[in-house]
């Protein structure tokens, strides 16, 4: 798929590591403006977080922005910067970096606080077609609670597809979303300087429950960044955060909220799976001879 690249200028592998050592306060900035008060209800507790691939992570609160964790059998707690985010009663979101990864790496974790599911976005910046272009992989879980999780897992889903929100970050900051396919998104910004800029960005929708989405996107078009909404559809309102290399050259991660108007189903664009598209993002392209 075609990279823009003269809409932004490539970095390199140590470009990246330059600006995130600059960078130091990486949670200020951004669309704070309709963003509900930080979730206290994480400060001094304590779980384990099993994934269906095996994987397994033990967190501790301290208090409402202070974590640590770390794997099992691991002598050292890591302690991190984190903020939580609630979009529903029985979901809460939290986000932190891995301090000192490289490439730089971060979370995003939802948690169904009723029945103990878990989804985890694993991120980092940098992939196989650019250095500053955000790569994730999408793991599904549980926290364990000493007996079988409850209720339906989250899920990969097609629920959104042929829907669009226009969502309110502030009140000179206005988006609409299309989620126009299972592989594809667009978005309009209503405020751009060349007026009504629309640009398209691969994207995943996980569903947490019968009203609570994920809806992720890579700006391929743009600086490469990933935006993380999870969306309330019954009364409309999204928390979510952005990570990554900015167009200024900055570097993001910071959380967000929204409030949201819906404006109609849209036609599905059932795009050919010509790049045997799967999910998580980015897919394998198929051969020639695949196609047929």
């Amino acid at each position: 798929m075609p990279r823009y690249s003269h809409q932004r200028p490539e970095l390199t592998a140590e470009d990246v590591e330059r600006i995130v050592a600059e960078s130091p306060d990486y949670n200020h900035g951004g669309l704070g403006a309709n963003r509900p008060p930080f979730y206290e209800g994480l400060a001094g507790q304590a779980f384990t977080i099993r994934y269906d691939e095996g994987r397994i992570l033990e967190y501790r609160f301290e208090d409402v922005h202070t974590l640590f964790w770390r794997e099992p059998g691991g002598e050292t707690w890591h302690e991190e910067y984190y903020e939580a985010l609630t979009p529903d009663k029985d979901v809460v979101f939290f986000l932190h970096i891995i301090r000192g990864s490289k490439p730089q790496a971060a979370r995003m974790v939802v948690v169904s606080t009723d029945t103990g599911r878990v989804t985890t976005f694993f991120v980092k910046i940098g992939n196989q077609y650019s250095a500053r272009e955000v790569d994730r992989e999408i793991c599904f879980g549980y926290v364990d609670r000493g007996t079988p999780p409850a209720g339906e897992p989250h899920c990969l889903t097609e629920d959104l597809v042929g829907k669009s929100i226009i969502w309110s970050y502030t009140d000179d900051f206005v988006i609409q979303h299309i989620y126009a396919s299972k592989w594809y998104s667009a978005f309009v910004d209503f405020y751009s300087p060349i007026g009504g800029m629309m640009l398209d960005s691969p994207c995943n929708y996980v569903k947490i429950n019968d009203h609570v989405y994920i809806y992720s996107w890579i700006e391929i078009e743009g600086a490469g960044i990933q935006g993380f909404a999870l969306m309330n559809l019954h009364e409309m309102h999204d928390v979510g955060c952005f990570f990554g290399i900015n167009g200024a050259g900055k570097f993001e991660c910071y959380t967000f909220g929204a409030t949201g108007e819906y404006v109609g189903q849209l036609t599905n664009l059932n795009i050919p799976n010509d790049v045997r598209a799967d999910w998580p993002w980015p897919p394998v392209r198929a051969t020639e001879e695949e196609k047929r």
